[in-house]
């Protein structure tokens, strides 16, 4: 770590801390959370965009929503509450871009991935089956190990690489491979033993 780094952890804000100045309608919240959670917010942007001026605007656009949603929101876990917001407008920017082109990235490939236990056909019963089939997979998610469960949100909810994966949690690439591969078996075939698998 170098001094810079030392002094940014230092001067850094703690959450609730930023998150009263929200509150308080203080304009330099948002300076704070970039300070703290600019890099944070713009490696999961990038994780789905995969474009530097999109990951930009998708972190400038949760600066904004963050503004725009405390108060009356009073986030619990302050970092949690902005990746689902820089998430969500990732999310969108990805649709809105592949609608044009298909654009390359770590979160299309996850979605391939999941592509194999999950059918994305459309139908009149897609909000009632979507809503179910989520039911599932949290009651599934909950049933693994805590590594296993780890592996899948970084996975498919950040759409991580899995070299920063098997970092992040001390274990080789090929452990998180196989990881992956039993938890979407076994995903599969919950969904199945639920009536939900589908012809591939």
């Amino acid at each position: 770590m170098n001094n810079k780094e030392k002094q940014t952890n230092i001067t850094a804000l703690t959450d609730e801390q930023i998150i009263d100045m929200y509150w308080k309608r203080d304009e330099n919240a948002i300076l704070e959370t970039d300070k703290k959670y600019g890099n944070y917010l713009f490696k999961i942007a990038n994780n789905i965009v995969n474009n530097r001026l999109d990951c930009e605007e998708c972190v400038n656009d949760t600066y904004l929503g963050t503004w725009n949603r405390i108060p009356p929101e009073r986030p619990n876990i302050f970092r949690v509450f902005l990746a689902k917001i820089v998430r969500n407008i990732a999310v969108s920017r990805f649709r809105k871009n592949s609608a044009q082109k298909r654009i390359p990235s770590e979160f299309q490939v996850s979605l391939d991935e999941l592509g194999e236990c999950i059918s994305t056909n459309s139908s009149a019963e897609d909000e009632y089956l979507t809503a179910r089939v989520v039911e599932i997979l949290n009651t599934y998610l909950k049933s693994l190990p805590r590594r296993k469960e780890l592996i899948f949100i970084c996975r498919y909810y950040y759409a991580d690489k899995i070299s920063n994966i098997a970092r992040m949690l001390g274990v080789s690439e090929n452990t998180v491979y196989r990881d992956l591969g039993e938890i979407r078996m076994g995903l599969k075939e919950q969904l199945r033993r639920e009536g939900y698998g589908f012809e591939e």
